[in-house]
């Protein structure tokens, strides 16, 4: 059943519409059609009675030797009058309630009638043949009922007329069809119309969001269309607005705070070289040169956060080998397996950053870095693998924390101070993807990242 209904809300709403719609409009036709049908009914049986009533009279009051001429004369395509010793009709009259009008009509010209006098009854005419019930269904059943009525005129006589009664227009009447089809039709196309326009302002919410979630200086919506939203659109740019500033205070912030520690550092580092050869200052100048160290990685971290490069299409695939023969250039063992292009929209240096930083690390901490790359879906998946000691299921997380080190990887000795995948987790997740690692059955951490192609690609 979920199958059958829309997944947009414009298709909810065009469903909603069509059902709805035209649920009331056949039911207002069959209200239409039932009191059209019964005013037609009580109108038909009246002129009937009344044309059986004066016909009869007619015939009464005629010579014998001109009631059969005068019979064919007033027969018509719907009415065959005869006049014979005995009557055409059976019997087996019913005193119906659609019938009491026709006697009522005899009885005011030839008083009280008895049954042996007036034989009345009607039949079913189906004109359709042998035509199928689809055929029939969509010319609206088309029978006719006839009316049998037989009097005894005064001198022993009978007179028949056999009336054919076409009734009146049903629900399923080709016009009631073709009306239904017609609110149908009409539906589909404004219904349309009317449902893409109201869901628009979502759809261009959702990318919105979307791009707000990968790019924080986006341009702000345009503010225009129906008052609320304009209101909405009004509330989600100043919430743009507020993220923009909060994550430019922060940057800022963290870039002041490792700027001025650069020149106490630099102060402890001299007035250490100064001390007498004879005091020990091998300790000292080494956990200052950390601490420049991290300073320095700390200020290379809030530059990138606050950079404003563009958005581009590029390929990926040359970005990945570029990266690889960079690597391979200095000494790290790294390739790259794929043929194709891989095309994406991302800040090229920043998406290069990332991915260098993964590739070395794989290389220098792992033994080796082969890099794969596929599409999924909207989506590129990057994986880098190694030969190296993995890191233990409880440090998977942990190692994007900022300055967290896993001990006998990335140790002092090495130069790393735990920024690397801070940064790397940072730019992936700007650009709406994500990045995670995996020891491998075989041996070795996998570094899994997926990236979106973008609108572009």
């Amino acid at each position: 059943m979920r199958r059958l209904i829309p997944d947009s809300i414009a298709g909810r709403t065009l469903l909603v519409l069509l059902v709805g719609l035209t649920l009331s409009h056949m039911a207002s036709t069959a209200i239409l059609s039932s009191d059209r049908h019964d005013a037609i009914a009580t109108t038909s049986d009246s002129l009937t009675a009344d044309r059986v009533g004066v016909f009869a009279r007619l015939l009464d009051q005629a010579p014998e030797a001109e009631r059969d001429r005068l019979a064919r004369s007033l027969g018509s395509p719907l009415l065959t009058v005869t006049v014979g010793v005995s009557p055409a009709v059976s019997a087996s009259h019913r005193d119906e309630v659609e019938v009491v009008p026709v006697r009522q009509s005899l009885e005011s010209h030839f008083g009280p009638l008895e049954h042996d006098r007036l034989h009345i009854t009607r039949q079913r005419h189906n004109h359709s043949g042998g035509a199928s019930f689809w055929w029939r269904l969509l010319n609206g059943f088309p029978d006719e009922d006839a009316l049998l009525v037989a009097v005894m005129l005064n001198d022993g006589s009978w007179a028949t007329f056999d009336l054919t009664m076409p009734r009146p227009p049903t629900l399923w009447a080709p016009h009631s069809i073709l009306s239904a089809l017609v609110m149908i039709a009409a539906i589909l196309v404004l219904g349309r119309w009317a449902a893409g326009w109201v869901s628009a302002p979502l759809a261009t919410f959702a990318r919105a969001a979307d791009r707000l979630g990968r790019d924080v200086r986006a341009p702000p919506l345009s503010e225009r269309g129906p008052r609320e939203v304009r209101q909405a659109v009004a509330a989600f740019n100043e919430m743009q607005g507020r993220i923009r500033r909060f994550v430019d205070d922060r940057t800022r912030m963290l870039a002041a705070i490792s700027h001025d520690l650069r020149s106490p550092i630099t102060r402890l580092r001299l007035r250490t070289e100064m001390l007498p050869a004879n005091q020990p200052s091998e300790r000292m100048l080494a956990d200052l040169a950390e601490m420049e160290a991290m300073v320095t990685s700390t200020l290379d971290f809030a530059r990138g956060e606050a950079s404003d490069e563009e958005s581009q299409a590029i390929d990926l695939a040359a970005t990945l080998e570029a990266v690889c023969d960079n690597a391979s250039d200095v000494g790290l063992p790294a390739e790259f397996d794929w043929s194709g292009r891989l095309v994406c929209t991302c800040r090229p240096l920043a998406i290069k950053r990332a991915l260098a930083n993964l590739v070395e690390n794989a290389a220098r901490y792992g033994g080796r870095a082969v890099v794969h790359a596929r599409h999924a879906g909207r989506d590129i998946v990057v994986t880098i693998d190694d030969d190296g000691p993995g890191i233990p299921e409880p440090e998977m997380e942990k190692v994007f924390a900022p300055f967290y080190r896993v001990e006998g990887s990335r140790n002092r000795k090495t130069g790393g101070i735990g920024l690397g995948l801070t940064v790397v987790r940072t730019i992936v997740r700007a650009h709406g993807g994500d990045v995670w690692l995996e020891n491998r059955k075989e041996g070795g951490l996998r570094v899994t990242v997926t990236i979106p192609q973008g609108d572009e690609a």
